[in-house]
């Protein structure tokens, strides 16, 4: 009987058909032998095997067997794709709305900011969507709902949707739910409930996430904030920053959960590391206040800073309260005034009030001042009696104004005939001042 021979079969595949190094490549890319697995793939991508080309392309876009190269990827890719690779065509598509494009000439990974080349992502969408791929059906339905404005076409975009959605593919679920609840209907929600729970199945995160937003809102069924809270946990769980806020809040607020202070912390600090303004402005409050976290001030302000960075109103004015009071971080006023102007110009009444009051008394740059005088004058225009002594004020000592006695007793006697107290006070004071202008 002969013995067997175990290294046959791979020594028919190296000197056989393309196909069989093919074949064998793949079992050896499944055994984690890469490098082995690289070299087949190659052979067999040089002998045109559209599909060996596009494992050669993902050896070198993934660093499998062979040091990292994008360029060889992406012409790998290209080869594959243009020979009619659905699985190549796709990773084109991808990357390019990645900023990563085969397009002549585009840069690979250039340092710096990498713009998302929608054409080029639709030219190989299109070309996948020919061969029936229900993946570049949902991602060519991205681009039309997402991209640029000329490349947009919602009616497209759904029925893209649709079709990938009843193909299986998670993607095109999640897209078809998405665009269901667009119509605001309960009977619209309950079938979009149903895609998610087929996509949520499949891991898609953003699916938990919406699932637990209908369970939340009642929209397709009764309100049932135990199963939102654990949809946002699946959710959070798998990485989806936008449900590590919402599951944050559960556990902050006890809704749906057990209240847990230390647990929402967690899962807000997650998101908020991900860039999450929202989420780096609630971690910042809770150390901010005296509750049920230890109160640090150090690390209060950094969360807050990271907030307001991004534009969040609340977080800038509690953070130019701190500074402007000292609050557990060194007194700072220029850098107080610039947060509680940043609240303030974005509608924090507090942040407003906060910064004239710095103003009136001196204690910021004239810049802040005019700025502070412009909004008074409005405001005293509209009737605020509160302005219209602030504004007296400011006329009376030139404060972001000229000096304007005159000017002054008219807006102390409009705010006391309104019936501010400080400014009945005042008004005794200034009627016995020499009624001339200064410049």
């Amino acid at each position: 009987m002969p013995m067997p021979r175990p290294w046959l079969p791979r020594a028919r595949a190296v000197l056989g058909t393309p196909s069989a190094r093919l074949a064998l490549a793949e079992t050896l890319a499944g055994r984690d032998d890469h490098a082995a697995a690289f070299r087949l793939f190659a052979k067999a991508a040089q002998a045109g095997l559209p599909r060996a080309q596009y494992r050669l392309a993902r050896c070198y876009l993934l660093g499998l067997g062979v040091p990292l190269s994008i360029a060889e990827a992406l012409r790998w890719l290209r080869r594959a794709g243009e020979a009619g690779d659905t699985a190549a065509q796709n990773q084109l598509a991808g990357l390019a709305l990645q900023g990563v494009s085969d397009r002549a000439g585009a840069g690979l990974f250039d340092a710096g900011r990498r713009d998302a080349d929608f054409e080029r992502a639709e030219y190989w969408c299109r070309r996948a969507v020919a061969s029936g791929s229900a993946e570049a059906k949902a991602l060519l339905a991205f681009i039309l709902t997402a991209g640029p404005e000329q490349q947009r076409d919602p009616a497209a975009a759904a029925i893209l949707y649709r079709e990938s959605a009843q193909a299986g593919w998670s993607r095109g679920q999640l897209g078809s739910a998405t665009t269901l609840l667009q119509a605001g209907t309960g009977e619209a929600a309950v079938r979009a409930a149903s895609l998610l729970r087929s996509a949520a199945a499949d891991g898609v995160a953003a699916a938990h996430h919406l699932l637990g937003v209908l369970a939340e809102s009642g929209l397709a069924g009764p309100v049932d904030f135990a199963a939102a809270a654990a949809s946002y946990q699946q959710a959070a769980t798998l990485g989806f920053a936008p449900a590590q806020v919402r599951y944050g809040f559960a556990l902050l607020h006890g809704r749906g959960v057990q209240r847990e202070v230390f647990q929402a912390e967690t899962w807000l600090r997650r998101a908020a590391l991900t860039g999450d303004i929202q989420a780096a402005a609630v971690v910042g409050y809770l150390y901010a206040r005296d509750g049920d976290l230890p109160p640090n001030y150090v690390e209060a302000a950094a969360w807050l800073l990271r907030a307001a960075n991004g534009g969040h109103a609340g977080a800038a004015r509690t953070l130019g309260r701190m500074l402007m009071l000292g609050t557990g971080i060194p007194k700072d006023i220029p850098q107080a005034a610039r947060w509680l102007r940043m609240a303030a110009e974005n509608g924090d009444a507090t942040a407003r009030a906060d910064l004239i009051l710095l103003a009136l008394t001196r204690q910021v740059a004239e810049e802040h001042r005019l700025v502070v005088a412009g909004w008074l004058q409005d405001a005293a225009a509209a009737g605020d009696r509160d302005a219209q002594f602030d504004l007296g004020l400011c006329l009376a000592q030139g404060i972001g104004t000229k000096k304007d006695n005159p000017a002054a007793l008219r807006w102390v006697r409009r705010s006391a005939d309104a019936g501010h107290p400080e400014a009945k006070r005042m008004l005794a004071q200034l009627a016995d001042v020499e009624p001339t202008s200064e410049a």
